[in-house]
């Protein structure tokens, strides 16, 4: 069929198809003809070439309007070739411009706006990747650090992360950010409901120790009846476990026998003529040396704080029922005094005393305690330093205090020492002395019997069956809240922790060094050593914490320098003796490659398997040998360290030797989760760190007294200062828990150590940054001896490994996080033991602590971006 031209009209996508196959012919055409060099020019090719060469002669024509004639044009061409190729460029690209346009226009209105959308995405896409290069964030170091997959580190990491609560705010809910689960791990724990008073991260590592030494003791071989040193803690377990097969009646006839040592129990003695020939400094010194109980007066031995700093007999204050003095000046109602009084009253129901004159033996005895305490607290208003750590000869002592047997007790204590009214002896504090003395010179012989025996009876109670035992549970309840009895192993593995710490601590070193080099050799046999970065744990270990002591060391120092509260002349004293302050780690290798030295140390302990609680009188006897030991002047380094590690009452482990200027750390503390050197540094800081900080803080004023005693230091100018390191103030312990009223009457002991932990907790988080720096510019140790670059890799410290799960907070992060769980901590339900913890442990409750770190240390609270609160706190280092 025929169609009408004049009245056809091609619609636009028709018109778009021709266009587009003429294109695709011309496009084909082109391919085949281009595929030659001698290929004849198509039609379209020729018709474009004569455009372009009209183009270029209209172009030269207008040139030579311009220059004036063919020489001009010949002239400015040479020009253009010899000297001025870049115009040539730019015509030449304004040209192909041109013609790109034209190419543009020819194509399709679709195809154009394609093509325009496809520039203008792809320069877009240009600038944001350009923009992206340019502001992304450089990966943060701990993001690429490697993780510690080894077992101490896992363990560690997963502590943290069980405890903590990170769904919670870290600046709005602090304590349930850090804490948040703690109760909840508590609960899953076995120690759950046995805690006394408050369950907290220092308890929680005690269980963990004396589970694990529970589990050492029993791979132990079993008693033999050899002297070895394994069978001697052996035995001693044993002993101890067996103590609920003593009955009623044997505990009482253990009882009136002690009773009977110190001339009998008064009360109950018909006879006047018995009481009258009773001999009170004889029975005093009789309880003194055979059973190490000292009720008036007690007696230790420590450094002179003079050169050559040799020790010295000290004298104190004696020991009291109740833990604290607080406890008689409050209400006789309170629970705690009623517990007291219920508890002297059944021990003398159970010796077999009538109801009537038992009630009367407590009361007498809780007055006779609450008069001594009113008269060594009414001379405490006035404040004389002369009266504090004053050294005087026993015959002078024997004039102030006329009334106490103080020499009687030295010559029996120490009988293979010459100590006469000559011999000088370091008196805490005169004036307590004085008072005693008054006291008991205006007390009749029956007070100060009953006092002797119930002393006796107290010390006795814990060891002895169970229907005594439960006297102690009872009152324990009152003070600590309502909980269930300690399990024997945990009661007896304790016993032998602080009784034996030598030989504990001895064969689980050794037992730790074999392990090692075990592993070590291992190691060896199993690939060539490249290098010498094979380290072992307990050698890896030691050399972290040498750097770690002395850039704390050096932190500390720097913070004294900057206390505008303490004078020059200390400042330098202080600072000198910190310099030259050495480090022990563990027990010194020449006792401990010497097989027979702890068993020679242990030579004079003997323990008969008759009835536990004898072997009371024979660890006195022990200890009190040890004491005379260091009153001879032939003890060796090795000797002096020894004994100023293990013979505490309890065993340290970080302790202070005032004559060797050393600090002393014991390798126990490493056998746990609590510190290990393969962790992040500032876990180690915030645990290791700032306990080590506390004991450094704390022995400031042992440096204060040497500085009095100094004559190059401490001058008459300067004598009229009253010194102190750094006294708290009451605005900078209240918070919302507690009053101020509360706070007025807490101990010396009490505000020095709050202080040491905000002190502590502040420089360990400085020490901790310029540990960081010195190793990312492989910088030394100042005091540290050590080969800086090797050390560190060594260590793995430049490697700096993060602990799985906490990948992703940074040091600081890290460091507030690690810190603030060490302040974790419940309370009994049934107690409020906050209140009086400061009164029985003479430190503040964990739950303040928590609060007073967080609000007075900045640092803590700027390493997480939340609001800085303002410092209230003065005469914090």
């Amino acid at each position: 069929m025929a169609l009408s031209q004049g009245k056809y009209r091609p619609t636009i996508s028709a018109i778009d198809e021709v266009d587009d196959r003429n294109l695709k012919s011309d496009e084909l055409q082109k391919q085949q003809i281009e595929g030659s060099e001698t290929a004849p020019l198509t039609i379209n090719q020729q018709k474009f070439n004569i455009d372009n060469n009209l183009s270029r002669k209209d172009l030269e024509a207008q040139n030579d309007g311009v220059g004036g004639g063919s020489d001009s044009s010949t002239q400015a061409e040479t020009a253009n070739l010899s000297g001025n190729a870049s115009t040539n460029r730019l015509r030449d690209f304004l040209l192909s411009g041109r013609l790109s346009v034209d190419a543009l226009m020819r194509l399709s209105r679709k195809r154009r706006i394609l093509y325009i959308t496809t520039a203008c995405f792809c320069a877009l896409l240009i600038v944001i990747i350009i923009v992206l290069i340019a502001s992304w964030p450089e990966v943060p170091f701990y993001f690429k650090a490697k993780v510690c997959l080894e077992k101490e580190c896992v363990e560690a990491s997963q502590q943290i992360l069980l405890w903590a609560n990170t769904s919670k705010s870290s600046c709005r809910d602090t304590y349930e950010w850090a804490c948040g689960n703690f109760a909840h791990e508590y609960a899953a724990n076995d120690y759950f409901v046995i805690k006394r008073g408050e369950w907290n991260y220092k308890t929680y590592n005690e269980y963990e120790e004396l589970n694990e030494l529970n589990r050492f003791i029993s791979m132990l071989p079993s008693f033999d009846g050899s002297s070895t040193v394994e069978s001697m803690i052996s035995s001693l377990y044993r002993t101890c476990r067996e103590i609920d097969t003593l009955d009623k009646s044997q505990s009482s006839l253990l009882l009136k026998q002690a009773i009977k040592s110190v001339d009998g129990w008064l009360t109950f003695r018909d006879s006047n003529r018995l009481v009258q020939s009773w001999e009170y400094r004889k029975a005093l010194v009789h309880l003194q040396t055979i059973y190490g109980i000292f009720p008036y007066y007690k007696i230790s031995i420590e450094n002179r704080f003079k050169e050559p700093r040799d020790y010295i007999i000290v004298l104190d204050e004696g020991e009291l029922g109740l833990p604290d003095k607080y406890f008689y000046n409050i209400d006789q109602n309170d629970e705690i005094i009623r517990a007291y009084i219920l508890l002297i009253r059944d021990f003398a129901i159970n010796m077999g005393v009538v109801t009537r004159e038992a009630e009367q033996f407590a009361d007498n005895v809780f007055h006779y305690e609450k008069r001594i305490v009113s008269h060594i607290d009414s001379h405490e208003s006035a404040e004389s330093s002369d009266r504090y750590n004053q050294i005087t000869t026993l015959k002078s002592l024997r004039t102030t205090a006329p009334s106490l047997p103080i020499l009687e007790t030295l010559q029996t204590l120490f009988p293979r020492t010459k100590i006469t009214e000559d011999t000088e002896v370091l008196v805490r504090d005169i004036e307590v002395f004085r008072k005693l003395s008054v006291v008991v010179s205006t007390t009749d012989k029956i007070a100060i019997n009953n006092f002797i025996i119930w002393s006796l009876a107290r010390h006795y109670l814990p060891y002895l069956s169970k229907e005594y035992r439960n006297l102690i549970e009872t009152f324990n309840h009152a003070v600590y809240g309502r909980t269930a009895t300690y399990p024997r192993w945990m009661f007896c593995t304790k016993i032998v922790r602080d009784w034996l710490p030598l030989v504990i601590d001895g064969l689980q070193q050794k037992q730790t060094l074999s392990k090692s080099s075990q592993s070590f050799d291992d190691e060896v046999k199993r690939s060539y050593l490249k290098s010498n970065n094979i380290l072992s744990k307990t050698a890896g270990n030691d050399q972290f914490l040498s750097l770690m002591f002395y850039t704390l060391i050096n932190q500390l120092k720097a913070s004294i320098d900057n206390a505008n509260w303490i004078n020059d002349s200390l400042k330098t004293y202080i600072n000198e003796k910190l310099t030259a302050m050495r480090l022990q780690i563990g027990i010194p290798e020449e006792a401990l490659s010497n097989i027979s030295y702890i068993k020679n140390y242990y030579d004079q302990l003997l323990l008969n398997d008759n009835y536990f609680v004898e072997h009371l009188m024979s660890i006195w006897t022990f200890r009190k040998a040890r004491m005379e030991q260091k009153l001879k002047d032939d003890l060796n380094i090795v000797d002096t360290i020894i004994a100023e590690m293990y013979t505490h009452k309890e065993p340290k482990t970080i302790a202070y030797s005032n004559k060797l200027n050393m600090l002393i750390i014991s390798r126990s503390i490493a056998l746990s989760n609590y510190y290990d050197y393969r962790f992040p540094i500032p876990i180690n800081f915030a645990r290791i760190g700032s306990d080590i900080l506390e004991v450094l803080i704390d022995i400031l004023p042992i440096f204060v007294e040497q500085f009095r005693e100094n004559e190059d230091y401490f001058t008459i100018e300067n004598s009229s200062e009253k010194i102190d390191i750094g006294k708290v103030d009451i605005d900078c312990l209240t918070a919302a828990e507690e009053t101020q009223e509360d706070f007025e009457k807490l101990s010396k002991t009490t505000m020095n150590s709050f202080h040491n932990t905000l002190s502590a907790a502040k420089i360990s988080a400085r020490a901790l940054s310029t540990f960081i720096e010195a190793i990312d510019a492989s910088n030394p140790i100042m005091g540290a001896s050590i080969e800086p670059k090797v050390t560190y890799e060594n260590l793995r410290l430049t490697q700096r490994h993060r602990l799985p799960g906490l990948r992703a907070l940074n040091d600081n992060e890290l460091y507030t996080l690690a810190y603030m769980q060490k302040h974790c901590s419940i309370l009994i339900a049934d107690k409020d033991y906050a209140r009086i913890k400061p009164h029985v442990e003479q430190t503040l409750a964990e739950r303040h602590l928590f609060n007073a770190t967080w609000n007075h240390i900045q640092f803590l609270s700027r390493s997480w971006s939340c609001p800085t609160p303002k410092a209230t706190c003065r005469n914090i280092l």
